[in-house]
């Protein structure tokens, strides 16, 4: 689900966490900064933001973690981001400046 309105924490574990008891997976365009959250796998949600107009090379991944509440920067489509710059081809984000920028836009959606 592409997020289309500013959403709370809770709601996402009440309302949003259909695929797994402890996380719920997302994806964010950094250019255009809108999230989608909520599928099996980063590759629908991926899919779900190329519908919904963006681009592959501005997409990243991560998961939010229930307990403790947590956000881990792994996910398929780093690896090619990683790549891109110059960091590694693991799926976890290590480029702190862009953890920061991302962790920005997840923030200003889900409160």
């Amino acid at each position: 689900m592409v997020i289309k309105e500013i959403i709370d924490l809770e709601d996402i574990w009440t309302n949003h966490n259909h695929y797994y008891d402890d996380m719920v997976k997302f994806c964010i365009d950094k250019k255009r900064k809108v999230v989608a959250i909520d599928a099996d796998m980063h590759i629908d949600l991926e899919n779900e933001l190329y519908d919904d107009g963006s681009e592959v090379r501005d997409i990243y991944g991560g998961n939010i973690m229930k307990d403790p509440v947590e956000v881990i920067w792994e996910a398929h489509p780093n690896i090619d981001r990683n790549r891109e710059l110059v960091i590694g081809r693991g799926r976890e984000l290590t480029d702190q400046a862009t953890v920061d920028e991302l962790f920005d836009i997840l923030k200003s959606w889900i409160k």
